[in-house]
């Protein structure tokens, strides 16, 4: 049989996965296609279409998860877009996958009827079954299904028990439609051990973490622990890190003679994407902890607690959401604003979502606090820059929604969900995906701006300049000082090489807008390389600290960045950064927008250049203020580099 004939004979049929928010939709599409997603304890997560395939015997599947809805009413975008979906002629599935949370038993079927409204096939995957035998009102299967007339799997989104039977029931004969009453009723009796007075596990957690005294601090004690995670934990793995970073330089120096490709290799690709590279623990380490809490279901209990605090800067405490999901990366965190019915407080969610320090601003942080301050404050100083952003954020959405979003108010009405034990094999898939990205942006975009920043660092190279520090050295004496001389002097060479490159010239035309906040030129061409992406930042100072060390030292392993930046001295001798100017540097960053993806995401969700272009001039100019302000005020008091 042919090709074509034989594509011809595969029965491909579209099933939606449909129900309310939190359900198990998404560790359903996991389970059923293979597929990698993200399933999060968290109501109104999903917010696109997310398809996959999956072939069964001679049918075809491909499934559409579906964002959660509530009702066949859609009032946010994200349940519009699901609508949308089930009604459109040209995008209706051939069959729907109502997808039932065990623990909601009666709320889910009320859905579960008017989605028999719609006249399709409908196949029911019942799931959390587990979590409501733990709650305290187990269901009773088969007298489910006898009430509600329809074929019933069950399926557990932790383990994948039941895909294999859901996939099967799936791919094979279309069921009846079946009668459209409201099944609720009758389906009462189901659940078997209905709780009469005592309370669930659930309660007596939400007892102690939604006090409103107990409750906050809980909140802020989980925030600082994982800021000091970060330092704490991945330590010893960036030890091993630079260790092999060590390794191959030397290798490489060994085998390379001295000149432009050894610099290339040395100073370019090592040292540049290798300064990147270290901060893959830190990065891990966030976003593992980030999906620990959002799997365990105290996300939510977060939402609940901030509600009060955002409404009074004219947000919803559904606008965590987005801007939480901005600590990992602005991008979904902006397309996640539209789990937001108000359209005034989604377009202020999305201005102030990149004010959110994402893990790209992390490796910033971290290189900094490392160098110019002690171990037992980066912690709190991380905490305290990650709050920055958040305060800024704050202070922004309340300008906005009393100016140009100036009117509407929206509720928070939402199902806070059960507490149950995060999925180790998630966290570490999700973990893994993320670490994943940042290597392949480290293998591309990364190691092109590296080529890009030695090449106009290293270039031009003057023989009169080499010729007068041969001169130099040929005058050291032999001996255990003169080696250390001439260590010196060959730092110099690099350092004198690299002040009359072409990279120093761009640096120098610029540093003057930046200058009130101390930055000398090699900061400044950080900054403007970071423009496009966050990610360039560490590799373009790595890759410039490398060039042109103007401190040598007498310990050979002593080449980090960290230590690059505390000793370095301009043409004048004087330290260039110090304590005060690497906090004016973290503030820049940490309010600056430096990413093309998320301005591109903005004009995407807006449908507009003006919010996009809005939201980079502000951004910007409240950095270079909020930076200059720190250096002013810290000179004044006697805190500059002398």
């Amino acid at each position: 049989m042919s090709e074509p004939t034989a594509a011809a004979t595969v029965d491909r049929r579209r099933v939606a996965l449909v129900g309310r928010a939190n359900s198990g939709k998404t560790s359903l599409l996991m389970h059923l296609t293979g597929s990698l997603q993200r399933p999060v304890n968290f109501p109104g997560t999903s917010v696109e279409c997310i398809e996959g395939d999956v072939r069964v015997g001679g049918s075809l599947l491909c499934v559409v998860d579906l964002p959660g809805i509530a009702s066949l009413e859609g009032h946010s975008r994200d349940e519009q877009q699901a609508l949308l979906r089930l009604t459109r002629a040209d995008e209706a599935p051939d069959l729907l996958c109502a997808v039932l949370d065990a623990s909601k038993l009666i709320v889910e079927l009320h859905l579960l009827a008017e989605l028999r409204r719609l006249g399709r096939p409908i196949v029911v995957a019942l799931t959390k079954v587990d979590v409501a035998t733990a709650e305290g009102f187990p269901v009773d299967v088969d007298r489910l299904q006898r009430a509600i007339g329809l074929p019933l799997v069950v399926v557990n989104g932790a383990t994948g028990a039941g895909a294999e039977a859901l996939r099967q029931r799936l791919a094979a004969a279309l069921p009846d439609v079946g009668d459209v009453a409201d099944p609720a009723e009758g389906a009462a009796d189901a659940v078997a051990g209905r709780r009469a007075v005592q309370r669930s596990r659930t309660d007596r957690i939400d007892g102690v973490l939604l006090h409103p005294i107990v409750g906050p601090f809980v909140l802020a004690l989980v925030l600082l622990g994982m800021f000091q995670l970060v330092f704490a934990v991945a330590d010893p793995f960036i030890g091993w890190i630079e260790a092999a970073q060590d390794l191959v330089g030397a290798g490489i120096e060994a085998m390379v003679a001295e000149g432009a490709v050894r610099s290339f290799l040395v100073d370019g690709l090592v040292n540049g994407v290798g300064s990147a590279l270290v901060f893959v623990p830190q990065i891990a380490l966030l976003i593992a902890f980030v999906t620990v809490v959002e799997a365990s279901g105290y996300m939510a209990r977060a939402v609940f607690l901030l509600d009060r605090l955002l409404r009074k800067v004219g947000l919803s405490g559904k606008s965590f959401v987005p801007l939480t999901s901005s600590f990992a990366c602005a991008i979904p965190g902006i397309v996640a604003s539209r789990i937001l019915t108000d359209e005034r407080d989604r377009l202020a969610t999305i201005a102030v979502s990149p004010l959110m320090s994402c893990s790209a601003r992390l490796p910033v942080y971290v290189v900094l606090l490392a160098a110019f301050f002690p171990a037992h404050q980066a912690g709190l100083l991380l905490f305290l820059l990650y709050l920055l952003g958040i305060v800024a954020a704050a202070v922004v959405a309340l300008v906005l929604r009393r100016t140009v979003l100036r009117g509407g108010v929206s509720m928070l009405a939402m199902e806070l969900p059960v507490y149950e034990r995060p999925r180790l094999r998630v966290v570490g898939a999700h973990t893994w995906h993320a670490v994943r990205s940042f290597l392949r942006t480290a293998g591309t975009v990364i190691l092109f701006a590296t080529v890009v920043v030695w090449a106009l660092g290293y270039f031009p190279r003057s023989p009169a300049l080499h010729a007068r520090f041969e001169e130099l050295r040929a005058a050291v004496p032999a001996g255990a000082e003169g080696d250390v001389r001439r260590q010196r002097l060959d730092a110099e060479e690099a350092g004198a090489y690299l002040e009359q490159s072409w990279l120093a010239s761009i640096g120098r035309a610029v540093q003057p807008a930046f200058a009130p906040a101390g930055f000398d030129w090699r900061m400044t061409v950080g900054v403007l390389a970071a423009f496009p992406a966050r990610e360039l930042v560490i590799p373009t100072l790595g890759t410039l600290y490398s060039l042109g060390d103007v401190e040598a030292s007498t310990d050979l392993q002593d080449t980090r960045l960290g230590d690059a930046l505390r000793t370095a001295k301009g043409p004048e001798g004087r330290p260039t950064m110090n304590g005060l100017v690497a906090l004016a540097v973290m503030a820049f960053f940490a309010l600056c927008s430096q990413c093309v993806g998320t301005l591109a995401a903005i004009r995407r969700e807006t449908h507009s250049w003006r919010w996009p272009v809005f939201t980079f001039l502000y951004m910007t100019v409240l950095a270079w203020g909020v930076a200059v302000a720190i250096y002013q005020l810290g000179s004044w008091l006697g805190y500059a580099p002398a």
